[in-house]
């Protein structure tokens, strides 16, 4: 007699979690027609997390003062993922610089990057050392909006790099 009495309990405990599932996915923020508004006038794109399949990697962005711009959350954002090594033996790392601006172009984008040095040469219309702990991005030229610029550096560490100061509104 046990044997039926624990098949109803047992359904009646699997349709309790169906329906408390179906209410929570209903009630999900993306299902809210307001919530969806408010997303779409929003003006910064999302920095993407580092994904396995690239290695993994370091993201390192903050909030910075970017002169000239009419919203103070314009960001640029610094990440770093580890690369397949160079035919050397020597550890590799991609760099990705995003102006995280939909409406709006930044420039003269410096970062502190320590005493960065490369195995193998980085174009310096992309980005050069300046001096300790100044790396200039760009030649100091304009970023688009939502552009990203791509590097590849090797060296046997990692060069911890974040946005010191940028431009807004650049001609």
């Amino acid at each position: 007699m046990a044997c039926p009495q624990m098949r109803s309990l047992a359904v009646l405990i699997v349709l309790t979690i169906l329906l408390l599932l179906l209410a929570c996915c209903e009630a999900s923020p993306s299902s809210s027609p307001q919530l969806q508004h408010r997303n779409h006038t929003r003006k910064m794109l999302k920095a993407s997390a580092p994904s396995p399949a690239t290695g993994g990697g370091v993201h390192s962005s903050r909030r910075v003062d970017v002169y000239g711009c009419s919203e103070p959350e314009e960001l640029v954002t610094v990440a770093q993922n580890s690369d397949a090594s160079l035919h050397s033996g020597m550890p590799a790392y991609t760099v990705e610089i995003t102006n995280n601006c939909i409406d709006c172009t930044v420039c003269d984008v410096h970062l502190s990057c320590g005493d960065f040095a490369n195995t193998e040469l980085v174009d310096p219309a992309t980005f050069r050392r300046l001096g300790f702990d100044d790396c200039l991005v760009k030649d100091g030229g304009p970023i688009l909006p939502s552009e990203m610029i791509i590097f590849q550096y090797a060296n046997s560490f990692l060069y911890e790099m974040k946005v010191v100061s940028a431009a807004c509104n650049c001609a």
